[in-house]
């Protein structure tokens, strides 16, 4: 490579990383679709898709399953591939050929099948065209259907849309899944001639597509099991009356198949400090904290106290009436047992959460589910469920069998323990530490203070006729979520937590281009400048202080000479840590220097980048005179 080639090189590596450090390129989380790898397994058509490694094949699947979320893949989990979801949750989805149920009858094609079972699952309509069936499983081993598709493959089919969204819960605490696509196909072979008529012979198969993984949330939470400190018991059971929505309340005697049993224990953790309001308990949450409820079953769902006659049903039919009728939970498929969660923020606006089959997706006695609480607000927690009892059972028959419904409720609360508030520069978005000025105005986020008071005290200055610089409140009002600050002023903001002890926090932010508000935001406070003033500081139009020294005594000289020498009064520019009075710290001081840093390490970097491109440069042109000299 030529010298000059070379030279060029050097310079232009030299500015692509003086760029590279000077403007790093964003990064930003979005939803992917990652395809799931399946296994292919075929049948003979008197089965029922019984899926075992010996009807494994090496087929071709009529579709194509993803996955849709905020997720990467990140190993195994035992025998499953595992991916990490960094936020929100994820959809299954099966797309399909359309033309593919377009083929001719000599060649492999979808027909019904009239039957209602996969595998060891029972469907509630018969297969048709094809199913898909979505199972999922704390452990790998015990599962539970979460979803069943039927008639699936057909024009109009409903695999348009996603065919399951994983729930929080789930998430939280790590769940294999488990997808099954099963349809029946047929193909036309060669005509027979039997007693002279013409016979259409038809060969036909099952086909099960089986999809397998594991998915966890990359969320960390403080707590990670119901024995972390500080923790504490949430909940009683109470029995309900039969089939009238979870209402009313009766006595659970010695003859009840719930008397001197738990179903399980409610557990709230991962909080700093409990406090109390109107006997509801409030938990207080710091930075960082992940508030986490917790569920441990203590009972196999299918043997309640070890016996066989007692269990937990499906209640097909169920449904709960809530004092509010706009948050009561309309009839429904509960399963074996259904959480409810209901949380309500700042503006009482409530949200209805249900968690079907919950007893069920425990998967074992002793399971630990974790349910994280991430916002403030007031949370209502309801677990409904029915035993049933049946002391004769013929086979797979039960003979009158007796039906119980019970229901564990509480509440509490969610607040944060700090009393921080943000304001915010209107224009650039910028967060302003205390004593900041911005010429734009400021808003505040409430929105990470929803239950603090927020007051804001307007004042202005007013100079006085001997040039004293006085402070005028014109108005002290609550904060508003939406309001922006833009008149010229100081503007004190006090943040006081209701729940928590401790002092108020208080910010002053200035607005404006006023030199007075200029110099307050270097440190300097009214009383300062008056002092200052007084002994003749002149306040110029950026803040800064210029303090006008004494003229110098001398004996007068003679006129002509005066007349020839300019009279001129020398000044000298103070700072705050000039003056005699101290000046408090600025608070937001500590935030402009972690931006200095910053800007220092931006700079530091372009300049080292410099340094090995000019040292390069330098040793080539040596090098470069070196051979000349040879020469």
């Amino acid at each position: 490579m030529s010298y000059r080639k070379l030279k060029c090189l050097v310079c232009v590596l030299t500015v692509l990383t003086m760029l590279a450090s000077i403007w790093p390129l964003p990064v930003t989380a979005k939803d992917i679709s990652l395809e799931i790898d399946g296994s292919i397994y075929e049948f003979t058509d008197d089965t029922y898709y019984e899926i075992s490694e010996n009807a494994k094949t090496d087929g071709e699947s009529i579709g194509t399953l993803s996955v849709k979320g905020n997720m990467r893949e990140s190993g195994n989990q035992e025998s499953y591939k595992k991916y990490i979801v960094n936020n929100g949750l994820f959809t299954i989805l099966y797309e399909f050929d359309p033309n593919k149920l377009d083929a001719v009858s000599t060649e492999w094609h979808i027909v019904d099948d009239k039957s209602k079972r996969v595998d060891s699952h029972s469907l509630n309509e018969n297969i048709l065209s094809g199913a898909v069936i979505v199972q999922s499983s704390r452990d790998g081993q015990l599962w539970q259907t979460d979803a069943a598709l039927t008639d699936v493959f057909t024009a109009d089919s409903v695999l348009k849309e996603p065919v399951f969204k994983a729930n929080d819960i789930q998430l939280q605490n790590g769940c294999y899944y488990r997808i099954i696509v099963a349809y029946k196909m047929e193909k036309q072979l060669e005509s027979s001639k039997v007693l002279g008529f013409t016979k259409e012979n038809f060969e036909y198969k099952k086909v099960a597509e089986l999809y397998e993984f594991y998915a966890v949330t990359g969320e960390e939470s403080k707590a990670s099991s119901p024995e972390d400190k500080p923790r504490k018991e949430l909940g009683v059971t109470v029995k309900t009356e039969l089939d009238k929505g979870y209402t009313g309340v009766l006595e659970i005697d010695k003859d009840d198949p719930h008397f001197d049993m738990s179903i399980g224990t409610f557990v709230i953790n991962g909080y700093t400090r409990e406090t109390a309001e109107d006997g509801t308990p409030i938990f207080l949450k710091s930075a960082g904290d992940n508030v986490s409820l917790w569920f441990t079953l203590s009972q196999d769902i299918t043997r309640l106290k070890g016996q066989d006659n007692l269990s937990i049903s499906e209640d097909k039919n169920g449904y709960e009436i809530h004092t509010n009728p706009n948050l009561s939970i309309p009839q429904t498929n509960m399963k074996r047992g259904a959480l409810i969660v209901r949380h309500t923020n700042n503006e009482g606006h409530t949200t209805v959460t249900p968690y079907f089959d919950f007893l069920a997706a425990n998967a074992r006695t002793t399971a630990n589910t974790k349910i994280l609480m991430r916002e403030e607000g007031d949370y209502e927690i309801s677990l409904l469920y029915q035993i049933e009892k049946c002391d004769i059972q013929i086979g797979s028959l039960k003979v009158i069998p007796s039906y119980t419904n019970y229901k564990i409720n509480f509440n509490f609360k969610i607040r944060n323990s700090n009393a921080v508030v943000f304001p915010f520069d209107s224009n650039t978005g910028k967060e302003l530490s205390d004593k900041e000025l911005t010429p734009n105005g400021f808003k505040l986020d409430l929105a990470k203070s929803q239950y603090l008071t927020i007051d804001v005290e307007y004042s202005v200055i007013n100079i006085g006729k001997d040039g004293e610089l006085t402070t005028d409140v014109r108005r002290n009002r609550a904060a508003k979520e939406g309001t922006i600050y833009t008149d010229e002023g100081i503007y004190t903001i006090t943040a006081k937590n209701l729940y928590a002890d401790g002092e108020p926090t208080v910010k002053t932010i200035y607005v404006g281009s006023n030199k007075y508000l200029m110099a307050m935001s270097k440190g300097y406070s009214i009383e300062m400048l008056n002092s200052l003033i007084r002994d003749g500081a002149i306040v110029e139009d950026d803040g800064t202080i210029a303090m006008q020294s004494a003229p110098v005594e001398t004996t007068e000289p003679p006129q002509e000479e005066m007349q020839n020498e300019p009279t001129t009064t020398p000044t000298e520019t103070i700072t705050p840590e000039t003056t005699e009075s101290p000046i408090p710290n600025n608070p937001g001081s500590t935030q402009k220097n972690k931006d200095e840093s910053g800007t220092f390490y931006i700079v530091y970097g372009a300049a080292f980048a410099a340094i090995i491109g000019t040292t390069a440069f330098v040793i080539l042109k040596k090098k470069k005179v070196s051979h000349s000299m040879e020469s």
